[in-house]
């Protein structure tokens, strides 16, 4: 009996060890699964710490990438102003010359030949019509007389008298007369000038240029066609005055 109750007691406490055992296993892996729980919280605070950062980063860099982008976008927009403004400058030099150019062409000869020639490319060349009559006031200040004319009729334009349509209207108030469509009579086939330009010498209305049609190209008048026609209404009017002054004194010379 006794011995019966020794075995019942080795067994209860063989369970009630291996209880403890067990207990204790468990009590350590709840331990080690806390340590690693508050080292993977550790971990997340420092990851979510990491990714704050990141955004920061990420949105400081996003916010450079968009100043460098506007910054390319300005720079652009500025290396265009200035091509424009290079491009300006070149078409105003070219202009200046073309200008020098006229005026030289205009006043390198005593031919009237040569400067109705110079005349001619003017108008063909710069302006852009193949079109043109040039006149000639008589002394009174009453009349124009053409002295020459390229693709037009000279029918009709033999004499205008001062006051006469747009030419003689040129002629008889000494300013520029330059059309659009607005300006053309109606039912106008292209026989009416686009421009008259006065020549004024002292103040005094010496002759008239009628340009007629624009090539097919030129859309209408620009600045620089203006500038032309000044240079025309003073440098012309000298030109064709000297060859007159000269032929005159070449023909009394040759009397002699």
């Amino acid at each position: 009996m006794q011995e019966k109750e020794k075995t019942q007691g080795r067994y209860v406490r063989g369970v009630l060890e291996e209880t403890r055992q067990y207990v204790r296993k468990l009590l350590d892996e709840n331990e080690a699964l806390r340590t690693l729980a508050d080292s993977l919280a550790v971990q997340r605070e420092e990851l979510t710490l990491r990714l704050q950062e990141l955004s920061v980063a990420t949105e400081s860099q996003l916010r450079k990438q968009e100043e460098l982008h506007q910054n390319l976008l300005d720079m652009n927009s500025e290396r265009e102003q200035f091509t424009e403004q290079y491009l300006s400058v070149q078409q105003r030099n070219a202009n200046l010359a073309n200008l020098y150019d006229a005026s030289y062409r205009l006043h390198s000869t005593l031919d009237r030949k040569e400067v109705f020639a110079a005349i001619r490319e003017i108008v063909s060349d710069l302006i852009g019509s193949e079109e043109l009559a040039v006149f000639e006031a008589n002394a009174e200040g009453t009349e124009l007389s053409l002295v020459f004319s390229e693709g037009v009729e000279a029918g009709g334009y033999e004499r205008i008298p001062f006051g006469s349509g747009l030419i003689g209207g040129a002629a008889a108030t000494g300013e520029l007369y330059v059309a659009d469509e607005h300006d053309r009579p109606a039912g106008s086939d292209g026989d009416s000038p686009s421009a008259c330009i006065p020549l004024v010498l002292d103040e005094r209305v010496t002759g008239v240029i009628a340009i007629f049609r624009l090539l097919e190209q030129k859309s209408g008048f620009e600045d620089v066609d203006h500038e032309l026609f000044e240079l025309l209404a003073t440098h012309a009017a000298t030109a064709l005055y000297c060859t007159s002054i000269h032929a005159k004194t070449t023909l009394d010379v040759s009397r002699v």
